[in-house]
């Protein structure tokens, strides 16, 4: 238990005490558009029939 102990605390250092290398707004915010970026050309060809759900 000891020996994961020193183990969690170590990681937990490492972790805070790491240099953070900064990454420029300008490419996160293109990074973030990319992934939430909705398609502007819909399939509308064949496709299944709508029915209500009653």
């Amino acid at each position: 238990m000891i020996i994961v102990a020193i183990g969690t605390v170590a990681v937990g250092a490492w972790w805070l005490l790491a240099p953070r290398t900064s990454v420029p707004a300008s490419d996160a915010t293109s990074r973030a558009d990319d992934f939430f970026k909705v398609p502007q050309d819909y399939k509308t060809t064949g496709g299944q029939k709508m029915k209500p759900r009653w």
